[in-house]
């Protein structure tokens, strides 16, 4: 086997890692031409830190981690962000007229003579590692920084600031060739950027002053670093969209609404587009939907084993109406896929209509609404019945047409899925009364009215024990001290894998209000959902904030998620419900 070399004797030294497991990555090593340092990372057998401290030791070079680091605006203009992302450099400080510079690849002979040629002064590395790299590049230069500065090249914009005129950036638009190839890129990594933070939504909103870029990462809106010229590309931007989803590129009057299919690596995404107009501009919201997301099973949504039962007696019933309620974004599509997953067999006939198909499910007739030709819920429930389903899925009741038809396909014998927008499932009931649907027809047809919301996780990597005061607890949750004397109260501190948030990931929340003879006699008389809800706590329904407050319990995730996630839901607790 060939003899290690000096900055790998130096791992050996500083205990890194032991000589035999070396020896092994560098030979992995040398089959890749990869620096054996990012094999041992990579591999999991060293942190990377240890890694490039060592490198940086072996080197003679101080290391620095970034995030420790304030960059000031002015040592940032003097590295271009085509320099800093070809180069893997970062600029920190500069220092009686010296800059220093933060690279990953101290060894390159080449890198340090480069530098000072290109940026004509003095430079002086320090060591940190390739992702402490790339992040900074990203927070301090942008998205897609290098693209952008080689469009502004092209068109001649030069480096100086400045906003620019409404009419300015309509000039920037795909008839200009010279920029097409960069702006198919910019959009590229825009989207791909939103893919690894894990986004559900890109907005690409117009202002006066700025074009501004946030992505919603459960449930939350981030801004999210872009170049300062990139408002001069407004137009630009929004046609490659538009390109991208089949749009009318031309239309820039009214909304529009479309589709893009990506595959970045092996995961396919829809990517469902929305354009509006604004005073300032078009302005793009792009919903990010994995496919791989229709498939999760209902216990990997959030329900607790014990619910689980309940909701499988629900499910199974061979016809009625179940409905998810809760507003915009909670989840309530992705409960419904997995219920029809979890129904998917050759005996059953299913057929959905949505407003739009977000995911496409094997083995089930799916069919979209199209307004502009009058075909809607309504007229496509018509049509449905004719194919003797099963089970339907209705994408949501808007209407009295739509859910008359539900209401009278449950009564001829299917098993009818919706959703509806109310804050709580008592909800449901008034919701449809004032659709017009008859009380005894609602009575007779509903088989539970289901309200979801999303919470967000504490982060596994950060999340340690909190202490709560008691009557904090005793006003939200009704919960007495001795209900959380064995509670493992836990929040996330805030780490580069949770963004600083304290939080990654969401699961869902539910209130389940079934249909008992005693809910059914109180819908025929027109009570109020307040009452409604009464009875059903009476009979043992557990509300959202309960919900929210199991897994507060269970240092899942925190007390001020389940307030803000629960403050819609009227509560009624008692400390005999907890």
């Amino acid at each position: 086997m060939a003899e290690l070399k000096a900055f790998e004797k130096q791992f050996l030294r500083d205990g890194v890692i032991g000589e035999e497991r070396l020896r092994q990555v560098k030979a992995d090593a040398e089959v890749s031409d990869r620096f054996s340092g990012d094999v041992l990372v990579e591999q999991g057998l060293a942190d990377a830190e240890a890694v490039y401290q060592s490198l940086a030791r072996y080197c003679e070079l101080r290391y620095v981690t970034l995030d420790a680091v304030e960059i000031a605006e002015s040592v940032l203009r003097k590295v271009p962000a085509r320099f800093a992302t070809h180069y893997r450099c970062v600029p920190i400080e500069e220092r009686n007229g010296t800059l220093v510079v933060a690279v990953s690849d101290p060894m390159n002979p080449h890198l340090m003579d480069d530098m000072r040629q290109v940026l004509k002064q003095r430079v002086e590395a320090v060591v940190t590692t390739p992702k402490a790299i790339k992040k900074a590049i990203r927070q301090y230069y942008g998205v897609g920084a290098d693209t952008m500065e080689k469009m502004l090249g092209q068109q001649g914009g030069g480096d100086g600031a400045g906003s620019t005129t409404i009419a300015q950036r309509e000039s920037a638009t795909l008839d200009d060739e010279s920029i097409d190839a960069s702006i198919v890129k910019f959009v590229n990594e825009l989207i791909l950027e939103a893919v690894k933070s894990s986004a559900t939504d890109i907005h690409i909103e117009p202002f006066e002053e700025e074009l501004r870029v946030r992505f919603r990462i459960d449930g939350i809106l981030h801004a999210i670093p872009t170049p300062a010229r990139i408002q001069g590309f407004q137009a630009a931007l929004v046609s490659r969209v538009k390109i991208m989803a089949n749009l009318n590129i031309a239309e820039k009057r009214l909304p529009q609404d479309g589709k893009i299919i990506a595959t970045l690596g092996d995961e396919s995404y829809d990517l469902r587009v929305s354009i509006l107009p604004t005073p300032y501009g078009e302005t793009v919201n792009l919903r990010v939907l994995t496919r791989s997301n229709a498939f999760l099973t209902l216990p990997e949504l959030g329900f607790r084993e014990e619910d689980m039962a309940q909701f499988n007696g629900f499910i199974r019933r061979p016809h009625g109406i179940l409905l998810v309620t809760g507003p915009t974004g909670s989840g309530k599509t992705t409960t419904l896929y997995a219920v029809l997953s979890n129904l998917n067999d050759l005996e059953r006939k299913i057929i959905t209509i949505e407003d739009p198909v977000e995911y496409q499910l094997p083995g089930i007739t799916q069919m979209q609404v199209h307004g502009q030709i009058g075909f809607d819920f309504a007229i496509g429930l018509r049509s449905i019945l004719r194919h003797d389903p099963d089970i339907l899925l209705v994408g949501e009741i808007r209407d009295y047409e739509t859910a008359e038809m539900a209401v009278r396909s449950s009564l001829t014998g299917h098993l009818v899925l919706s959703t509806l927008h109310t804050n709580d499932a008592a909800g449901a009931v008034t919701r449809l009364l004032d659709m017009g649907v008859e009380p005894f027809l609602i009575s007779s047809t509903m088989i539970a009215a289901i309200a979801q919301r999303l919470l967000r996780r504490n982060c596994v990597a950060c999340a340690q024990p909190v202490e709560h005061d008691a009557t904090l607890l005793k006003a939200e949750f009704g919960a007495a001290a001795s209900s959380t004397a064995d509670a493992t109260f836990r929040a996330g501190a805030g780490c580069a894998a949770c963004r600083n948030t304290g939080y990654r990931g969401r699961s869902a929340i539910y209130e389940m209000l079934p249909f008992t003879p005693e809910v059914k006699t109180l819908t025929v008389e027109r009570a109020t959902s307040l009452d409604i809800k009464q009875l059903a706590l009476q009979q043992g329904m557990r509300t959202l904030r309960q919900a929210g407050w199991l897994r507060v319990r269970a240092g899942t995730t925190t007390v001020d998620e389940v307030l803000r996630v629960t403050a819609d839901a009227d509560m009624l607790l008692s400390d005999e419900a907890n």
